[in-house]
């Protein structure tokens, strides 16, 4: 994936200028890395990423306006500022350098400017490209957001995951994403998974056809994307090996080498697989507040087994 120079400019939150012409706006950012040119100005480009965006802090800025009058800094200028550089940015607020913006424009890349400090420049332009470039897969299932927690239900066609989901929502939980979820890794820890862009919020019923979950339960009922918390494995009860009756045997999957918690639920006629779906995500969130109820009760049991004299009290 790859955005362009204009693209950036059209993001509110990083308040960019252009400060030279229309020129190299289609130039693709091809990685969400930047780059800080402090040794390159010096002429040291051993380690030089010409891909990047280029940031002009303080210091660069500094530099340039006091070296101007040296001959080769007008040559590293020009390094710097060329082959598949997109765009060079001059933070704080300040007035770019007249040799800066004269390379620029002889090599058609622009010159953006932006009112932020260096550090707040580069959180928000990481913000806003590590969603661009972020791996991602998609995967056959559907995704909830059930008292606040992702629950990506898995499971073998026709099982009754989209029977479950409708279950849910008529409960007053969210729709992300119905058959076909597509999930990015973010900052390498967080999986966020949203709908794919054909027909989002629309759901397969058997028996009853494609239906509109918005307009059947009301705009309420969708959320555009949901960090994942939770997987669930819906499988029918007679592929179940072993059913983990007690729950100490926690297992996990891993999605773009993310791990999350992951559990199976063997379904069978009879069985209100909503309402344990829903029991599942509020035991992984005392999970995640540090309370973990089977290990609680296996702990009891050995101070019980510990103290013969409180057995034969009872």
């Amino acid at each position: 994936m790859a955005t362009t120079v204009e693209n950036l400019l059209e993001d509110p939150l990083l308040g960019l200028d252009l400060a030279t012409g229309s020129p190299g706006l289609d130039r693709h950012v091809l990685t969400a890395e930047l780059n800080r040119p402090c040794l390159e100005l010096t002429g040291y480009f051993d380690e030089f990423r010409g891909e990047r965006i280029q940031v002009f802090g303080k210091g660069e800025v500094t530099y340039i306006a006091l070296h101007e009058s040296l001959p080769e800094l007008g040559d590293h200028v020009a390094r710097i500022l060329s082959g598949d550089v997109p765009c060079a940015i001059v933070t704080n607020g300040r007035v770019p350098p007249r040799l800066l913006i004269e390379r620029a424009q002889e090599a058609a890349i622009p010159v953006l400017t932006c009112r932020h400090s260096t550090t707040k420049l580069y959180k928000r332009l990481w913000e806003h490209l590590d969603g661009e470039f972020a791996p991602q897969v998609s995967l056959h299932g559907e995704l909830m957001d059930v008292h606040d927690i992702g629950v990506l239900m898995l499971g073998d066609s026709s099982v009754g995951k989209s029977e479950c989901a409708l279950e849910l929502i008529r409960r007053g939980f969210h729709l992300i994403a119905d058959d076909m979820v597509a999930i990015k890794c973010l900052n390498d820890t967080q999986l966020m998974g949203r709908a794919t862009e054909m027909l989002p919020y629309h759901m397969e019923a058997r028996g009853i056809g494609i239906i509109d979950i918005r307009l059947l339960f009301g705009v309420a009922a969708v959320r555009p994307d949901k960090r994942i918390g939770l997987a669930i494995t819906l499988m029918d009860w007679n592929e179940v090996a072993e059913a983990d009756r007690i729950g100490l045997n926690e297992t996990s999957m891993e999605i773009l080498g993310v791990a999350i918690p992951h559990v199976t639920i063997p379904v069978r006629p009879g069985r209100n697989v909503g309402t344990l779906v829903e029991v599942a995500a509020l035991n992984q969130k005392l999970k995640n507040l540090g309370i973990n109820t089977a290990l609680q009760m296996q702990e009891q049991l050995r101070e019980r087994m510990a103290d013969p004299g409180d057995i034969d009290a009872t």
